[in-house]
């Protein structure tokens, strides 16, 4: 039985590191710079000096604010749509923990967001390419909840989909698409991470998608 439980245990953490290393992967295909590639003080240089951005706005972290950078990207487009603009977000954001109401636990939201001609047809293109990004994750990181982003406030319709390793109760990536009641449409792919001792590292919650309209 000690012999069973250990090979359990092996085949379930090599499965698991098999999708983290698939999520690194992940990672390089849509997001400009990695977060993961080296010191995260070295990935958070590298988005501040990235000649890409354009219109940077950057808030330092403070004993009343929480660090962000937002800026438009010149040219970088992740998606295989043509889009109008593509922003790029990086933000501290933080949770309250369940287990006690009064702490806070710290996230770093990365997200790369394009926006398109809200035409009937493009709105077509947009869902497919949402389902497309979706059946890419979910081959190495399972979906591990669905959501519809119609209830909220300003939104007309939209969808997203959270990803997490094995079921896990943290989802270190999402995927979303929206149009707002001023047919704004909209393709996003949210990382969320953790950092300590100069490495970030994968992290998140599966509930926390409502800051998509508090917007990046």
């Amino acid at each position: 039985m000690k012999r069973l439980v250990l090979i359990i245990f092996s085949l379930l953490t090599l499965t698991q590191l098999q999708g983290q290393n698939q999520f690194f992967k992940i990672v390089k295909d849509y997001f400009r710079v990695d977060p993961f590639a080296g010191r995260f003080s070295d990935f958070i240089d590298a988005v501040k000096t990235d000649s890409e951005l354009n219109g940077m706005e950057m808030v330092p972290k403070t004993d009343t604010s929480l660090f962000s950078i937002r800026a438009d990207y010149k040219t970088f487009n992740p998606f295989t749509i043509k889009a109008r603009r593509v922003t790029m977000a990086l933000a501290e954001k933080k949770l309250p923990v369940n287990t006690t109401p009064e702490t806070y636990d710290t996230l770093m939201l990365y997200m790369v967001t394009g926006f398109f001609d809200s035409t009937k047809e493009t709105l077509q293109m947009v869902q497919k390419e949402y389902k497309k990004i979706n059946a890419k994750i979910r081959k190495d990181l399972p979906a591990s909840g669905v959501a519809s982003l119609s209830k909220l406030k300003e939104i007309k319709e939209g969808e997203i989909t959270n990803h997490a390793v094995n079921g896990a109760l943290t989802a270190p990536i999402s995927v979303a698409w929206y149009l707002t009641e001023e047919n704004e449409l909209a393709l996003i792919i949210v990382l969320r991470m953790k950092y300590a001792n100069n490495k970030a590292y994968p992290s998140g919650r599966l509930l926390d998608y409502f800051y998509l309209k508090q917007s990046y």
